[in-house]
C-alpha cells in the first residue's frame, strides 16, 4: 500500500486548507493507519495540526466520512479537536488539532494500563446517552456478520470507538489518553468496549485471565453478562479468522496474531466457564 503524498491533493483543495488553516509550514509525512490516504502533520498560526485526506471514491472513504460526523460531536478532550472538514474537489479531507503524545505501553505491569482503564470509564459517561444519531447499533458491526450477536447483548446507548488498538491511542505529555482515529463508532453497552480490548492486551502477553482481571476494573464490564462476553469473544474471532488473507502484507499478519489472541481467549472462557 502506497501511501499518497500532499501534492496528491487538488491545488485547489490545498488552497483552501491553507486558507483555512492558516498553514505557515511544510506538511511532514505521518506514518501508521491502513488506508492508502494523505496523512501529514503541519505548523499553522494556531499550533500543529494533523491533516488526513483521501479521494472520495476510494474503498477507504467511507471510514472517513464515518470519523467526521464523529468528530464532530465528541466532548471536549475524548478524542483531537476537528478544525475543519470537507468533501470536496472529488477528496474528503479532515483536519485536527496534532496532539503530541507516545502510544501507551499495553504489556503486563504497564501504569499506562490503569490510565486506560479509567480513561474509557469516564469517555462512556460522557458519550451516554449517545451523542451521534447517525451511529448503529453494535449488532450491525461487520464482526457479527458471521456470528450474529445475540438479541439484547448489544443493547446500550453508549457510543463505542470499538476499534481501540495502541496505535490509536495517545498519552499525552500530561498523563491523558487520547482515542484517534473514530472510523468504526456504534451505539452499545460500555462493557463491549472493554471486550473488544481483551485481545489486544493478549497481544501485548497478557494471559486471558489477566487480560480479563484488567477489564473487570471497570465497573461496566464486572457488570456484563457472561454470555454477552462470549458472543462478542466468539464472534470477534471468528471474524478475524475469516480474514486474514485479506489485506495488506501488514493488515494480514495483524489479523492472524489477533485471531490467535481470539483463539486463546475463547479456550479461556470455555474452559472456566459455569456448567
Amino acid at each position: 500500500m502506497t501511501a499518497r503524498r500532499w501534492n496528491d491533493l487538488p491545488a485547489s483543495l490545498r488552497d483552501r486548507l491553507t486558507h483555512d488553516l492558516a498553514i505557515t509550514g511544510v506538511p511532514v509525512p505521518v506514518t501508521g493507519g491502513y488506508t492508502s490516504g494523505v496523512r501529514v502533520r503541519i505548523d499553522t498560526a494556531r499550533g500543529p495540526v494533523f491533516v488526513k485526506a483521501i479521494p472520495a471514491d476510494d474503498p477507504g472513504a467511507g471510514m472517513y466520512r464515518t470519523e467526521m460526523a464523529a468528530a464532530r460531536t465528541l466532548p471536549a478532550g475524548i478524542g483531537p479537536a476537528l478544525l475543519t472538514a470537507a468533501e470536496s474537489h472529488g477528496w474528503i479531507a479532515l483536519a485536527f488539532d496534532y496532539v503530541t503524545g507516545r502510544h501507551p505501553d499495553l504489556a503486563p505491569g504497564s501504569p499506562d494500563l490503569h490510565t486506560l482503564n479509567e480513561t474509557l470509564s469516564h469517555a462512556h459517561a460522557a458519550l451516554t446517552p449517545c451523542p451521534l444519531p447517525s451511529a448503529p447499533p453494535l449488532a450491525d458491526s461487520p464482526i457479527f456478520s458471521g456470528r450474529p450477536l445475540p438479541e439484547g447483548y448489544g443493547r446500550g446507548d453508549t457510543l463505542l470507538h470499538c476499534d481501540l488498538r495502541a496505535d490509536n491511542l495517545l498519552v499525552t505529555p500530561v498523563g491523558t489518553i487520547t482515542l484517534l482515529d473514530w472510523a468504526w463508532p456504534y451505539r452499545g453497552p460500555a462493557w463491549a468496549e472493554f471486550a473488544l480490548l481483551v485481545p489486544q492486551l493478549i497481544l501485548t502477553g497478557h494471559t486471558p485471565a489477566n487480560a480479563e482481571r484488567w477489564a473487570a476494573q471497570a465497573p461496566a464490564y464486572r457488570s456484563a453478562p457472561p454470555a454477552g462476553i462470549d458472543a462478542i469473544a466468539e464472534a470477534l474471532t471468528d471474524y478475524w479468522t475469516s480474514r486474514t488473507q485479506q489485506g495488506t502484507p501488514e493488515l494480514r499478519a495483524y489479523r492472524t496474531r489477533a485471531a490467535e489472541a481470539g483463539r486463546a481467549w475463547v479456550q479461556h472462557r470455555q474452559a472456566n466457564s459455569t456448567p
